[in-house]
C-alpha cells in the first residue's frame, strides 16, 4: 500500500498521501492528508544568504561590497581571467579586493570566470593532500 501510494506521487497521480498505521502489524497505510501550518520563523542571524552577481564594472564591484558588508557571500561572474582581462577590468578586480580586505574579508579565485567574496565571518581553506599521507581510520579511500 504504501509502495503504490509513493509510485503515484512520483508519477504525479497523486498529490498529497496521510502515511497512517493500520491495525495490523503497524504497517503504513496511504490516505489523504490535512496540511497543518508549522511555524517556520528562522532566526535571521543563523541565515547565511548567498548572491550570485555579475562583476563588469566599478559599479558592480560597489554592490558586491554592500552584500559582503551585510554579511552575505558573493559568487561574482567574472570575465575569463585568464584571457580577457585588460587594464580597467584588472583595476575593477584590485578595487574589489582592497576594499574586501579592508573589511577584513576575502577575495578567492575558484575558477577562470569565478570569484568567492566573502565577509569577515566566513573562512575558506584549501586543503592539500600529499600523495604518501596515510589515510585515517574511518575514511574512505577514492
Amino acid at each position: 500500500m504504501v509502495l503504490k501510494s509513493l509510485f503515484k506521487i512520483l508519477k504525479g497521480e497523486e498529490d498529497k498521501v496521510n502515511f497512517e498505521k493500520s491495525n495490523n502489524d503497524d504497517i503504513l497505510s496511504g490516505g489523504p492528508y490535512v496540511e497543518i501550518d508549522v511555524d517556520d520563523n528562522v532566526e535571521e542571524e543563523n541565515i547565511i544568504k548567498i548572491k550570485v552577481l555579475e562583476l563588469e564594472n566599478r559599479k558592480d564591484a560597489n554592490e558586491i561590497l554592500v552584500w559582503v558588508e551585510n554579511g552575505c557571500i558573493v559568487i561574482a561572474h567574472t570575465r575569463n581571467l585568464e584571457r580577457e582581462i585588460d587594464e580597467k577590468y584588472l583595476e575593477v578586480i584590485k578595487y574589489l579586493k582592497d576594499e574586501v580586505q579592508k573589511m577584513r574579508g576575502m577575495v578567492v579565485k575558484v575558477c577562470n570566470d569565478k570569484i568567492l567574496v566573502l565577509p569577515r565571518n566566513v573562512i575558506i581553506e584549501k586543503v592539500v593532500r600529499r600523495e604518501n599521507q596515510s589515510i585515517k581510520e574511518g575514511e574512505i579511500k577514492s
